[in-house]
């Protein structure tokens, strides 16, 4: 008569250890807090995965816990080949770091609780599963995908609950002995979970987050080991997890509704379970104004290149991040405004329960006041970085990256017009603002677009002699060490002589057949090819009186 052990040692021959076993490699952890990132290798780095990366990264610091990278990759015909490094290196720009995982050269391990990549750890999964079936909470099922569909189709007639459970599992209730003859006739075959199958019965479990939470208990015979002998994610989770010693389960909230499932499975090994904690969903708008998951397939902004093309830089997209993780963040940092981001301690229990709307203008904010407070040496190497991998020559004009290298402290001067005084304009939202507030200071950019608004009607207004007359006087006594205000009455008086009144009164009342704005605007389109600048002395002194006398007289 075949025993119920029979059937693992049948299934397992050559698997002796015991979890107890495994328990001795891997000990508890001298900080018991530990916390982890599990993404799956299937492409592109995910907004989403930043965002709980960092609340995990940042939890465990707090407490001097570990933090460790480990790589879901058991669904292997989705995986990427080049997405692991993806995501390490996505982490290590966001200044995310990984204690432990395949960190190393060419994805070492780095670490005492690996092997971090799951399909590497096939014969732990295998102990685990090994126990289940011993204790006769595990069976092999042959069920075909055609067998499956005939279920749901017949539980959809019958408005039965869906589901593999009870009598809808045609080998659940079989002998051991069937059960081993079955395996002798075909040992192609999966292994699921033998569940309680009460569709009655609910559980109610403490999420660190959401709080005290009731839902229904898990009823379905799910899947642990699948035909190629790799482990579901339930499994996976449960077996890893305890062994790496995580602490706090801190994950998206997508995966809330298999807490039961879980706790059930941790349950049927008697192992501790640990804590969960489920950060809301990154939300947005959808053509129809409802809020919607930010999707990895819909939305180009899930993309985390996505930020980096439109010139966001690392930080801010962090800090915008911690505003959406915990809403206190925003009052701290105004409070602390000498402080960094990382002084900010993230408590689990304060964050947002509902979902938490990503706001693109929001961001955009954050972002600004980020380059806003850097210095501008800062702002100069970081914008040269985007700058050197975004910004590539085109229709043979060089590259922004160029340009700048072309006179650094001209760059960074400016750069700095109006920065850190109590006139800051803000101006650079994005990376991307840099280029175009940028390129004119450049002779080279200016003779460019010089000649292009030459084939513009904008001049037409203004009469040719007579401008040429005012650009002559005006650069003869042009002095850019003057205070602003001094340059500004010397520019109206100059400016009346040739048809600007000063203001609008004069306009109206008297001969004048322009205004002082259309004589400063012919400078500003003059000097910078653009209607919109930086404040125009400031631009001046930058350039210096030769080539403003250049541009002007051109």
């Amino acid at each position: 008569m075949t025993t119920r052990s029979d059937i693992a040692e049948l299934i397992f021959p050559d698997t002796k250890e015991t979890i107890a076993d495994l328990e001795k490699k891997f000990p508890a952890r001298k900080n018991p807090i530990c916390s982890r990132f599990a993404p799956s290798p299937t492409g592109f780095l995910h907004i989403g995965w930043v965002y709980a990366s960092f609340i995990e990264w940042k939890f465990a610091k707090q407490h001097d816990g570990t933090f460790f990278l480990r790589i879901e990759d058991t669904d292997q015909k989705r995986e990427v080949e080049w997405a692991v490094d993806l995501i390490i290196d996505g982490l290590r720009f966001f200044g995310i770091q990984i204690d432990e995982g395949p960190v190393g050269e060419n994805n070492t391990d780095v670490g005492n609780y690996g092997p971090y990549t799951q399909s590497q750890r096939k014969n732990i999964y295998q102990i685990f599963v090994k126990h289940l079936l011993q204790k006769w909470l595990a069976y092999p099922c042959w069920m075909s995908e055609a067998e499956l569909e005939t279920i749901r189709e017949q539980q959809t007639k019958t408005k039965v609950t869906p589901g593999i459970y009870g009598n809808y599992s045609v080998r659940r209730n079989k002998t051991p002995d069937e059960i081993a003859a079955q395996i002798q006739a075909n040992p192609n075959f999966v292994i699921r979970f033998r569940s309680p199958a009460d569709l009655t019965k609910r559980m109610t479990f403490e999420d660190v987050i959401k709080g005290k939470i009731e839902m229904i208990d898990n009823y379905n015979d799910i899947v642990l080991i699948k035909s190629d002998g790799l482990p579901t994610y339930h499994l996976a989770h449960i077996a890893d997890d305890h062994l790496m010693r995580v602490s706090h389960v801190i994950r998206g909230e997508e995966r809330l509704t298999s807490v039961p499932l879980h706790i059930q499975l941790f349950n049927a090994f008697a192992l501790p379970v640990p804590q969960y904690c489920h950060p809301a969903s990154l939300l947005k708008f959808d053509e129809d104004g409802n809020k919607r998951k930010l999707s990895k397939r819909k939305d180009p902004e899930a993309d985390i290149a996505y930020f980096f093309e439109h010139g966001y830089a690392p930080q801010g997209i962090i800090e915008y991040l911690i505003n959406l993780a915990d809403p206190r963040f925003e009052d701290w940092q105004k409070a602390n405004p000498d402080k960094s981001y990382l002084d900010f301690d993230i408590v689990l229990e304060n964050m947002s329960k509902s979902g938490a709307l990503f706001d693109l203008v929001k961001l955009q904010s954050v972002n600004n006041g980020y380059l806003s407070r850097i210095s501008t040496q800062q702002l100069y190497n970081e914008s040269l970085t985007r700058a050197q991998k975004y910004k590539p020559a085109t229709a043979g004009r060089p590259d922004l990256a160029t340009l700048m290298l072309s006179d650094p402290a001209y760059t960074q001067s400016a750069l700095n017009i109006e920065r850190h005084t109590p006139k800051d304009p803000k101006r650079f939202s994005t990376y991307a603002d840099i280029e175009s507030q940028l390129r004119f200071f450049y002779d080279s950019e200016w003779e460019e677009m010089n000649g292009k608004l030459k084939m513009e009607d904008w001049w037409l207004q203004y009469d040719k002699e007579i401008m040429k007359k005012f650009v002559a006087e005006y650069v003869s006594v042009l002095n850019l060490e003057m205070p602003v205000e001094e340059r500004f009455t010397q520019l109206k008086e100059i400016g009346k002589k040739y048809g600007f009144a000063s203001n609008n009164a004069e306009f109206k009342e008297w001969w004048y057949i322009w205004k002082i704005g259309d004589l400063a605007m012919f400078l500003r389109i003059q000097l910078c090819c653009a209607t919109q600048t930086p404040d125009l002395y400031s631009v001046m002194q930058v350039m210096g009186k030769e080539r403003v006398s250049k541009r002007l007289q051109a």
